[in-house]
């Protein structure tokens, strides 16, 4: 009896993608989601806070945020925070924030009251909040971009192909002008060498 012979698989390929994010495009992407979230105050005529700005910058291994807010109503408030922290993926890697959070407020043009009012633990709790950015979008253009460049020559000779079904972010880095994540492409990818054979494992 002969045996039925299959063809030999095609080691499989990874692709580690960088993903370069200047901080005035994260600025953007924090502001959008930001200004859709309000806070009242504790006051009897339970004006609330809204962000109208928001700035990201490098400060070494971490991420500065400075953030513009007003109030609504009578009380006309317009504040200045910054934010530092340490810059960490969710689970899914997918929503950017920060950890080991500072607060200070820029006191010119505020009076004590209103500075104590900022200082208030649950304006500070919402303000740590948000200092966050859904990468989830930037992460697909990127996957569709990485499926288009395929096939792909790695190296001179070879080329990879197949079909990449998901990015896993692998690790950041704050830069001096962007924040870099590095992504690496899941799928079924292949190697093979350009004339044809499969590249030796």
């Amino acid at each position: 009896m002969t045996p039925d012979l299959q063809p030999p698989a095609r080691p499989a390929a990874s692709l580690t993608l960088p993903l370069r994010l200047p901080y005035p495009e994260l600025s953007r992407l924090g502001t959008a989601w930001a200004a859709g979230q309000t806070f009242t105050l504790p006051l009897p005529t339970a004006p609330s806070l809204r962000v109208t700005k928001l700035q990201f910058s490098a400060a070494g291994p971490r991420l500065n945020v400075t953030l513009s807010v007003q109030s609504s109503g009578l009380l006309g408030l317009k504040a200045t925070f910054d934010l530092s922290g340490r810059p960490v993926l969710d689970v899914a890697g997918q929503v950017l924030t920060l950890e080991d959070i500072a607060v200070s407020t820029h006191r010119e043009g505020l009076s004590g009251r209103l500075i104590g009012l900022l200082a208030d633990a649950r304006v500070t709790a919402y303000l740590t909040r948000l200092a966050r950015v859904d990468l989830g979008p930037r992460l697909a253009a990127l996957q569709a971009q990485a499926q288009a460049r395929l096939p792909f020559s790695a190296l001179e000779r070879t080329e990879v192909t197949g079909t990449v079904t998901h990015l896993a972010v692998t690790g950041l880095e704050v830069t001096p002008d962007a924040l870099v994540l590095i992504a690496a492409a899941g799928g079924a990818l292949q190697v093979t060498l350009k004339d044809g054979r499969l590249l030796p494992r």
